[in-house]
């Protein structure tokens, strides 16, 4: 098979894919003819789909360090894991007895303790753990459940036997990763993915979302309805799987907060809301334990909700995974789990842990120390910051020292022996239908239901950065894959998303949106607009420079100079700059993000934008995804290419604008962000009319409409070159242009009108002195150059369009003062 001509044999390790005489595995053959049969070209096709779809979709991971920083895409490759259905059937089993051994050795840890006095577990592992948190030591939790989600990452050993290499108790990371991986490469195989009769997702993620709902708190308090209220608690954007964050909370339907979002009052966890607060039941959290409560946790954390340990004690809410369940996440308690699983399960342990060596035991370091080049030395607990060291790699100086280090602090390490991880195929990117192998390992979930645990019917199979990698990790620039886990029988085709909603369920009003979300709408709005609006004007100025076109002479260029100036890309002066001065100056407004300018404008827009992942439809993602590729050839086009290149940035905020027009249902979120919208424009448009108006009263109009994007409006109905009366009459007093003041003023009168309906008092009071200004307004006494009226009128616009923003800042984004009377969400 020409497939597999060039694809290396195993040498001392599993090969997934091949098995004796060079044949493929049965489980993968379907597989294989498939795609052997399709001509060449179809790879190459479906790995550039895969490719695009991830960075369109905005799937990203953070490698710490990675020059791409938080928008490094998501590694994906093409092929699939594939697990037969008899060999699933022994994972399954085995992680659902490990799960439930480690929850049981949790609730007895923070419970009775009879581990610890009957000499099961070494105290050492508890008291000395940093993880182990003692304002949790007695809390009882709902159903005896503190593990909820759980994860093993597995490895092969050269035999063919899976092993644990790690235990993730604390708020495991991976699992939307995995659903994205499936999602992407079920499109990519469809045919495939249905003959070979691949296990679905859905039904897991169900069961984990209706088990919170099942353990939280019902008494419903602050909710009439009594349905329990279950929230996603993210660090924020800066997290390295944030994407992951945000893509659960989608999918599985929860708010996404972060810990300022949250309060504490009476005992109770509070979303703060636009309405009020609203009772919280359950929090799904991705954050750390000891940065949850700065008041009995960490003191230094900004993360957190304070009052929460309280809140939990007290029963008021669920927090899944428990604080404290990183205790667990050692593979010192690898040594232990066989006994313990007797005492506990009294069932021997069904899949065996790494070897490992905690060295606080005399016996045990001294067995390290003497076969230290055979083993991995790695940090006995999680909090501490040790990388791996590979005792093949030592010398006799090195193993010397790290003896010593061992018996200096014993209890800080085990050894580990070395796996020899399975190797498995991945598409050569350069030769798609060549396949290369790399080692890889894979990550299985559990999560707790009250039938016991269900494992997912897959995982996130991850594969090494290169052919000689002795770890997997992404934060190694590892890579992943979609795992497809083969059904005996017939496949479970549950979605997620026809699930059945009751009466008491629906939602319209839109009123319990999260203040940080309705900010990050209102700021999203005006961003945007700033962004148009700076783009407008770089394009204007550029084109007065070349004479692009006929309207783009340099009459019209002190006014545009000083609006350079008030957007800080010009410094202060009075003369206009020469060419080079300014065509530095442009360059850098469009290129340079740590200048004011275009540049700078679309970071902000960007680091707004990735609050509001879970706002944001999938078209708004691949839209600011394809502005934010260009950054890095922005700073070496020519002056023509730029031109081009605003035009292009021009028509995404356009198609943005769409997007909120006519793609967003109209509640409170969506008026928070047309109001920054119309705030922003009615600023720059003040703005741009004072400065015309005080320029030159001959010079030629056409940068003035151009610059408010209404020449075509202009020349549909005049037929005469532009004159100060029909341009100041389109864009001053037509309320059908939504480029003019009226349009803005009136606008947002309205939207402040609804959102006192629902809210109270709002700030519509300081619209109403412009309204009536505007309506005042003599066409042939005020639309004039000169016109003392006129400026005057401008200079309350944007006078009442701050104030406005600091009203509404104060009101709902701040809480401060009189305005932030607080309600109760219903």
């Amino acid at each position: 098979m020409e497939l597999l001509d060039g694809y290396p044999q195993a040498q001392g390790r599993y090969d997934e894919l091949i098995a004796a005489a060079r044949e493929p595995r049965q489980h993968w053959k379907p597989f294989l003819e498939s795609v052997a049969a399709e001509p060449a070209e179809r790879m190459r096709e479906r790995l550039g789909a895969v490719q695009s779809q991830v960075r369109e979709n905005g799937v990203t991971y953070n490698v710490y360090a990675d020059p791409q920083g938080a928008d490094r895409p998501w590694e994906l490759d093409l092929l699939p894991f594939i697990v037969p259905p008899e060999e699933w059937a022994g994972i399954e089993a085995a992680i659902a007895q490990r799960a439930t051994l480690l929850n049981r050795i949790l609730v007895d840890l923070y419970g009775e303790q009879r581990l610890l006095r009957e000499g099961l577990f070494p105290p050492a592992l508890v008291h000395g753990h940093a993880g182990y948190l003692r304002p949790m030591r007695g809390v009882r939790v709902p159903g005896d459940v503190m593990l909820h989600l759980y994860a093993a990452d597995l490895a092969r050993s050269p035999d063919g036997q899976w092993w644990v290499l790690d235990d993730r108790t604390q708020a495991p990371s991976g699992a939307g990763y995995a659903l994205e991986n499936r999602i992407v490469i079920s499109r990519a195989f469809p045919e495939l993915f249905h003959d070979l009769k691949v296990q679905h997702l859905a039904s897991f993620f169900a069961t984990l979302r209706d088990s919170l709902s099942h353990w939280a708190p019902q008494n419903g308090r602050g909710d009439p309805s009594g349905s329990p209220y279950t929230v996603l608690l993210t660090p924020g954007p800066h997290n390295e799987t944030y994407f992951e964050h945000t893509y659960l909370a989608r999918y599985l339907g929860l708010p996404l907060v972060e810990g300022s979002d949250l309060t504490v009052r009476e005992g109770c966890v509070w979303l703060k809301t636009l309405s009020g607060l609203k009772r919280v039941h359950a929090i799904l959290r991705r954050l750390d334990d000891d940065y949850c409560d700065p008041l009995e946790l960490r003191a230094d954390s900004a993360l957190g909700i304070p009052g929460l340990v309280d809140a939990v004690r007290r029963g008021n809410v669920l927090v899944a995974n428990a604080l404290g369940a990183n205790i667990l996440g050692s593979s010192t308690l690898f040594g232990f789990l066989p006994r313990l699983s007797e005492a506990l399960l009294g069932e021997p342990l069904k899949m065996p842990s790494v070897a490992t060596w905690w060295c606080g035991e005399p016996a045990a370091r001294e067995d390290v120390i003497g076969k230290l080049d055979r083993l991995v030395i790695k940090a006995a607990f999680p909090h501490q910051r040790v990388d791996p060291m590979f005792g093949e790699d030592l010398d006799e100086r090195g193993r010397k020292r790290v003896a010593a280090m061992l018996r200096a602090r014993p209890n800080d390490y085990v050894g580990q022996e070395l796996v020899q991880l399975s190797q498995a195929p991945v598409c050569d990117r350069a030769h798609p239908r060549r396949l290369l192998a790399r080692a890889t390992g894979l990550r299985v979930f559990a999560c707790a239901s009250p039938n016991g645990y269900v494992v997912m019917p897959g995982g996130l199979t991850r594969v090494a950065s290169g052919a000689d990698a002795r770890v997997i990790s992404m934060q190694r620039g590892g890579a992943s894959k979609d795992t497809w886990v083969l059904a005996a029988g017939q496949v479970n085709t549950f979605s997620l998303l026809r699930r059945e909603i009751g009466p008491q369920e629906l939602v319209r009003s839109g009123t319990n949106l999260s203040s940080r979300v309705v900010e990050n709408l209102y700021w999203f709005g005006r961003y945007c607009e700033r962004g148009d609006a700076t783009a407008r004007l770089l394009r204007v100025a550029l084109g007065q420079l070349l004479e692009d076109a006929p309207g783009d002479s340099r009459d019209g260029r002190g006014p545009v100079v000083a609006l350079l100036r008030d957007a800080d890309i010009l410094p202060p002066g009075e003369d206009l700059p020469d060419d080079t001065t300014l065509v530095a100056a442009l360059r850098a407004a469009f290129s340079d993000d740590a200048q004011p300018g275009l540049a700078s404008g679309l970071k902000e827009l960007a680091r707004v934008a990735s609050h509001l992942r879970e706002r944001l439809s999938l078209d708004n993602w691949r839209t600011l995804n394809r502005m934010a590729r260009g950054e890095r050839r922005r700073r070496t086009m020519t002056l023509a290419d730029v031109l081009a290149e605003l035009d292009a940035i021009i028509s995404v905020f356009t198609t943005l604008s769409g997007f909120a027009l006519d793609g967003m249902t109209r509640d409170p979120g969506w008026r928070f962000l047309s109001v920054g919208r119309r705030i922003e424009r009615l600023q720059t448009l003040a703005a741009i009319l004072k400065h015309a108006l005080e320029g030159d009263a001959e010079a030629d109009l056409n940068w003035l409409l151009r610059l408010t994007d209404s020449i075509i409006t202009y020349r549909a109905r005049y037929s005469t070159r532009p004159q100060w009366l029909p341009v100041l009459d389109l864009l001053v007093r037509d309320e059908a242009n939504p480029r003019s003041l009226a349009f803005q003023v009136y606008g947002l009168r309205d939207y402040m009108r609804k959102l006192t309906e629902l809210f109270g008092p709002v700030g519509e009071e300081n619209l109403e002195g412009v309204a009536a200004a505007l309506a005042a307004l003599d066409p042939g006494a005020d639309l004039r150059h000169g016109s003392a009226r006129l400026a005057a009128l401008l200079e309350d616009c944007h006078g009442a369009a701050f104030r406005l923003g600091e009203q509404l800042g104060h009101r709902f984004f701040s809480h401060v003062g009189e305005a932030s009377r607080q309600t109760f969400a219903t």
